[in-house]
């Protein structure tokens, strides 16, 4: 049995969710437990990864930095702000310093050989209004996390498990999302959403990852968990002794949504990445190509 986790990041307003030209997007860098306690222990330059993500870029100027760890949007505004346009390869990213530091982090991501990048993104209010009816953020979300997630199921083992933390929302305690969650928490019952989080996204992607379990093959398939990092730390020993820090997971999410955003937004964005052949566990899939 391996305990696998998989920490999950959005791209784009899914507060936009009937905008026809807005990008959506969720990613989840997926890896076994003991592979992501060695991936944060290997060094980029003079740099372990889990240093490396706990502050911003070094070389990103002093007025775009933000109070905590590695934020790839910040580095993304600075490269606005500078006016940078046309097509990237992370292997050739030129003279400029912050290129160099950021597309190095990026491209150790997308070539490693034991964390995988899943992404799935969409355009378009038809593909939304069929997959996301609700008009909710949170329920949104939840659906395309635990799509995703269901996704790598029948390729695990079946005694493994698959822990997902997923990018959660900062809701209003009077939003329909929270109140429906805070109900069905208060419910003792087996059927209670109760995964961690107060929040739907977190019931929803559980209950959408659990539908398409169960259309496969029901209890031979790996078992599915989702919730905040420290309930799942409470599911798992083997995560719990790993020690590794929350900031760092979640800029590890922070770049694979950025992997995905940069290399798949259609349209006419003055900045992307072209994805090449060495990106070998970064799979990215558009809505429409998982629902038709």
């Amino acid at each position: 049995m391996s305990d696998w986790l998989a920490v999950g990041d959005e791209t784009g307003n899914w507060d936009e969710l009937h905008n026809p030209g807005a990008f959506l997007g969720v990613a989840l860098v997926m890896g076994r437990i003991e592979d992501w306690r060695e991936a944060l222990a290997e060094k980029l330059g003079d740099q372990r990864i889990q240093e490396r993500l706990q502050a911003p870029p070094r070389h990103l100027p002093s007025e775009f930095r933000k109070p905590g760890g590695h934020h790839l949007f910040d580095t993304l505004n600075c490269w606005k702000a500078q006016k940078l346009e046309g097509d990237w390869s992370l292997a050739e990213p030129g003279n400029d310093p912050l290129r160099q530091e950021v597309f190095a982090t990026l491209r150790w991501l997308a070539e490693h050989p034991n964390l995988a990048t899943l992404g799935l993104w969409l355009k378009g209010t038809d593909m939304r209004r069929d997959l996301f009816r609700s008009g909710d953020p949170a329920v949104a979300l939840g659906r395309a996390y635990g799509l995703l997630a269901a996704l790598t199921l029948p390729f695990l083992n079946p005694s493994d498990r698959l822990l997902v933390h997923p990018g959660l929302r900062s809701e209003a305690a009077y939003s329909p999302a929270k109140q429906r969650a805070a109900v069905a928490k208060d419910q003792k019952n087996a059927d209670s959403r109760s995964h961690g989080d107060t929040r739907s996204t977190i019931s929803v992607l559980v209950e959408e990852g659990q539908r398409h379990r169960d259309a496969w093959r029901g209890g031979a398939i790996a078992v599915l968990e989702a919730g905040t990092l420290d309930h799942l730390r409470g599911l798992c020993e083997p995560l719990q002794q790993a020690w590794l820090p929350n900031a760092v997971l979640n800029a590890m999410a922070d770049l694979g949504a950025g992997l995905l955003r940069l290399s798949c937004q259609p349209g006419t964005a003055r900045f992307s990445l072209c994805r090449d052949s060495s990106w070998n566990n970064a799979v990215f899939h558009s809505l429409e190509e998982i629902t038709s």
